[in-house]
């Protein structure tokens, strides 16, 4: 009920009939006494007018020098009209109508205004000269249907101001639901809006300023909003994507802080296996040369031999991986024979049912880079995927071709920048990598082979190549579809352009 109340509508209607209480009895009042006034008064005028036509007809002939003559005269005056009294007072005597009884003489009171009295009538009296002297007429009048027709005009106004009342009251309350729709409308939108839906445009029509107005200012903020949460939207994908870069950055960090704690270790300890190596190889080749071809020690001190060069070649890896071991031959070459020679190596060192998929472009640009490091990339890169096809057959797919690095890209991988790189990927269709693995591939000594089968440096050796060319290795991989090992090689040129900015 009180929402009924609280409306536009019904507030209009309220204030209507406060107004209306105030103003139409008192607008009622004054019309009554105006039509009331009006019709005393025109009764009043009447009646004079009557009386003083009535009493000139006694001055137009002798007939009416008799007492009966002039009771007769009396008699017409009571008969017509409203004229319900008629007496002469001549001297002493009162002569009546014979209409009238004899004690209703006394009832003669002259009235000034109508209803004077109180009595319905309204007397007045008229001297008249006639021929037996000085006469005085007296007359009276009803003012019942006088007081009748006041009634009814009474009633009448009563039913013209109600239905004045209850037509403005209906008038009102349409007008109000006319001004309420536009108002309504604009409260439906401002819900949308407030419930998060602002797209809906705010186009409400409406003839009153005051409406277009504040529908123009609404729509004003709503074009704000949505232009301040595009902005906001925008700033939290932005926030969010910095966020995810630095906390890749830091795990980077950590794994590359780790990685290098790892290889300083694995350094040192290669350098004492070296030191324990030299000396057992060089005696043992010092007693080949000593010993008789036909001595059976020979193919033991052989075995020897054969052991401690295995032995220097793993420790040659450590090496690599922790890149301590020395110089390395760098110059500005073509890619495309490098990796062709580590194919041909890579082809003689695993089965021929391996299928091997190769795609080389030619002429894509040179790099700075160590073909012996390349060469060995390229065999431990195509040894780990045969390792991952060999359980479920598939195939390896080696290609190799120019790219342009874009900010997107430069953005996801610190150690790429915006130019031109050499990309080599080799893809295998193996069983996949998960994720949990996939974080420690490039760790020292980590492998997922059994237990014999690898000696888990091959990635981590892979990864100090790459760190060692200024280069970028990115490895996606999907269980049950294959992994892909993703090199970026700068471009001379490219390397070129960044040393001479960095001396700038």
């Amino acid at each position: 009920m009180a929402r009924i109340l609280n409306t536009l509508s019904m507030r209009m209607v309220l204030a209507l009939v406060l107004i209306h209480a105030i103003l139409l009895p008192a607008l009622f009042y004054a019309l009554y006494v105006l039509a009331k006034s009006s019709q005393e008064d025109a009764f009043v005028d009447h009646v004079r007018m009557s009386a003083r036509i009535f009493a000139d007809t006694f001055h137009m002939g002798d007939e009416l020098d008799s007492e009966t003559e002039i009771i007769k005269h009396l008699d017409g005056a009571s008969l017509g009209g409203t004229g319900i009294f008629a007496a002469m007072q001549i001297g002493d005597r009162t002569l009546l109508s014979s209409l009238l009884e004899p004690e209703e003489g006394d009832l003669f009171v002259e009235d000034f205004h109508f209803g004077e009295h109180d009595d319905d009538i309204y007397y007045l009296s008229i001297p008249l000269e006639i021929s037996g002297g000085v006469a005085v007429l007296r007359l009276g009048f009803d003012e019942w249907p006088t007081l009748e027709h006041v009634g009814a005009l009474r009633q009448t106004l009563i039913y013209i101001l109600l239905t004045y009342f209850i037509v403005s009251l209906v008038l009102v309350f349409l007008l109000g639901m006319v001004l309420a729709r536009p108002l309504q409308e604009l409260r439906r939108d401002s819900s949308e809006i407030a419930s998060g839906n602002y797209s809906k445009q705010l186009a409400v029509s409406s003839n009153i300023h005051e409406i277009r107005e504040l529908t123009r200012d609404l729509e004003t903020m709503r074009s704000n909003l949505v232009g301040s949460n595009a902005l906001l939207r925008k700033e939290i994908v932005e926030r969010e994507a910095a966020e995810k870069m630095q906390r890749g950055l830091e795990t980077r960090l950590r794994h590359s802080q780790r990685i290098e704690s790892i290889g300083t270790l694995a350094g040192g300890i290669a350098h004492e296996i070296n030191n324990i190596l030299l000396p057992l190889l060089l005696y043992t080749d010092l007693a080949l040369e000593d010993l008789p071809d036909v001595s059976p020690v020979r193919a033991k001190l052989k075995r020897v031999l054969k052991l401690g060069n295995r032995a220097k070649g793993l420790s040659q890896q450590i090496l690599t991986f922790s890149r301590q071991a020395g110089d390395t031959d760098r110059k500005v070459q073509l890619m495309e024979p490098v990796v062709e020679e580590a194919l041909a190596m890579v082809r003689a060192l695993i089965p021929a049912t391996v299928d091997i998929r190769v795609d080389i472009k030619k002429g894509q640009g040179r790099v700075l880079c160590d073909e012996t490091q390349i060469v060995q990339l390229v065999v431990n890169l195509c040894n780990n995927a045969f390792h991952a096809v060999s359980r479920n057959g598939g195939y390896i797919e080696v290609n190799l071709n120019g790219c342009d690095v874009d900010e997107v890209l430069a953005c996801k991988h610190t150690n790429l920048r915006v130019g031109k790189y050499l990309r080599l990927e080799i893809t295998d269709t193996g069983e996949g990598i998960d994720s949990a693995a996939l974080e420690r591939i490039f760790d020292p000594f980590f492998t997922t082979r059994e237990v014999g089968k690898g000696t888990g440096l091959g990635l981590s050796v892979v990864h100090g190549i790459v760190v060692d060319h200024d280069a970028e290795l990115v490895v996606s991989s999907k269980l049950g579809l294959g992994s892909t090992f993703c090199v970026y090689f700068p471009q001379a040129e490219e390397m070129v352009a960044d040393s001479t900015e960095d001396q700038a």
